[in-house]
């Protein structure tokens, strides 16, 4: 009896752990769309041209994630009235480096956090240059501004 009782709390554990990975592989990360910043030669400057759109609402119940190039500057604004943390996931490096950037405290009331991509190395998920922040809370503001 005692055999029986053991097989059965293995394959329940079993299927809550298969649960558990179906729920995370069907959260979808919130693809971030970044804007190209003009210059240094433009060319012919129309109104508007250099004006920066509205910044983007931070997904922090699936996160999100855009295509880096290695030429991103990310800005984040927290307008709320508390601190919210960020978490930047990076990957081993070829030396097998990790450098996450872990619950970075963005502080209340426009406090803003910046940080530039000059490289994918260390950041990319994978070979289309996926990166992915992920947020605390809900409330932060986000743009990508992509340099010439």
């Amino acid at each position: 009896m005692k055999r029986r009782n053991a097989f059965s709390v293995v394959v329940l554990m079993i299927a809550l752990l298969g649960v558990a990975v179906v729920d995370e592989a069907w959260a979808t990360r919130t693809l971030l769309t970044p804007l190209t910043v003009k210059g240094p030669f433009p060319g012919t400057v129309s109104a508007g041209d250099l004006s920066v759109t509205a910044l983007d609402s931070v997904d922090n119940t699936n996160g999100n994630y855009w295509l880096g190039n290695g030429r991103d500057l990310m800005v984040i604004e927290n307008p709320t009235a508390g601190a919210i943390t960020v978490t930047l996931t990076s990957i081993a490096d070829q030396f097998g480096r990790k450098g996450d950037i872990t619950a970075y405290s963005i502080p209340a009331t426009s406090g803003h956090m910046f940080f530039w991509f000059g490289s994918l190395i260390g950041w990319a998920q994978d070979a289309q240059g996926t990166i992915y922040l992920d947020a605390s809370a809900t409330g932060l503001k986000v743009k990508i501004l992509r340099l010439p």
